[in-house]
């Protein structure tokens, strides 16, 4: 017997390549854009700190920040120095990479299936480059409101692991991979180079599959501006932001770039949840957080920047 599900799943799927049939020009275009922005702008971020951050953790990365004095983060948020150097890393590279060092942590059982969702809820962060270079400089022509997005954006997923803190006990003891760390430095080096570039490979047919999927709805629905900007954000993050870019008020677009930057976007979401597939990853509720989360955040801003004008506007009357 067919599941309703699998029968909606396949005519969906039907419908999406007949779509895709009779738009072969948004087809061409949008493939050329999604690897144009894989070659010029991801492969460039990600592969480098995917690779040494590979490195690092193999190496006992984890033993090594045990030693820090980092106890009030870990109370605060209720997290192993396992977790935490997930998190450390994911702030350097920026997402989907943060999906990638938890899969590398299951693999060597330094985390359980529990630590692991909740710490890939509260670890997409943006690339720093990314947010201070391309939306700061490029899109506010101002570093400062690139800094003031990034940090806005960590502060959300310090909130969120606070909130979502559980009552389980965690694995507190530093589990060592004796099996890779006992490699050669250029076993470890070819390890991680092959499985960067899986993932990678991954994190492309996800880029480019989102972006036909925008490029087909752009050509049928008429939307404006900001229509268009918060169908791009709810897809896919680096499209989202060019679309952002076009909008001339300050308020609006300070606001929906942050809603973009929090929410990641399903296209991120789902790569993520590629590198994870062999496990057992509770992906809708983590959706469901990180919408809400950056509705409230992204509206919350959009207040009170408003009213900082008003304030601003009244202040200049006296």
């Amino acid at each position: 017997m067919i599941k309703k599900k699998n029968l909606f799943l396949i005519i969906t799927l039907i419908i999406f390549e007949l779509l895709i049939l009779f738009n072969s020009k948004v087809l061409i275009n949008s493939t050329k854009d999604a690897l144009n922005l894989f070659i010029n702008k991801l492969f460039i971020s990600l592969f480098p700190f995917f690779v040494l951050n590979k490195i690092l953790i193999n190496y006992n990365l984890q033993g090594y920040l045990s030693k820090l004095k980092l106890n009030i983060i870990n109370k605060t948020l209720n997290i192993s120095n396992n977790d935490l150097t997930i998190i450390i890393l994911s702030l350097l590279s920026g997402m989907p990479s943060n999906a990638e060092y938890i899969k590398d942590a299951l693999n060597n059982k330094i985390i359980n299936i529990k630590e692991a969702e909740r710490i890939l809820l509260i670890s997409f962060f943006p690339s720093p480059v990314f947010v201070i270079t391309v939306i700061g400089y490029l899109n506010f022509n101002s570093i400062k409101i690139g800094i003031i997005l990034l940090l806005i954006v960590y502060l959300s997923n310090f909130i969120l692991g606070i909130i979502t803190r559980n009552k389980y006990k965690v694995n507190k003891k530093n589990i060592i991979p004796e099996n890779i760390i006992n490699n050669k430095f250029m076993v470890v080096l070819k390890d991680s180079i092959i499985s960067s570039i899986n993932s990678l490979i991954i994190i492309l047919g996800n880029l480019v599959i989102f972006s036909i999927i925008l490029g087909i709805i752009n050509n049928y629905l008429n939307l404006n501006i900001i229509q268009n900007s918060i169908l791009s954000s709810l897809l896919e993050l680096t499209n989202a932001t060019k679309k952002v870019s076009l909008i001339t008020n300050f308020n609006i677009k300070f606001s929906l770039n942050l809603f973009a930057l929090i929410f990641s976007g399903f296209s991120i979401l789902s790569q993520a949840s590629s590198i994870l597939s062999e496990y057992n990853i509770n992906f809708k509720k983590i959706i469901l957080y990180k919408l809400i989360t950056a509705s409230v955040i992204s509206f919350v801003s959009l207040i009170l920047l408003n009213f900082l004008n008003h304030l601003c506007l009244l202040y200049s009357l006296f």
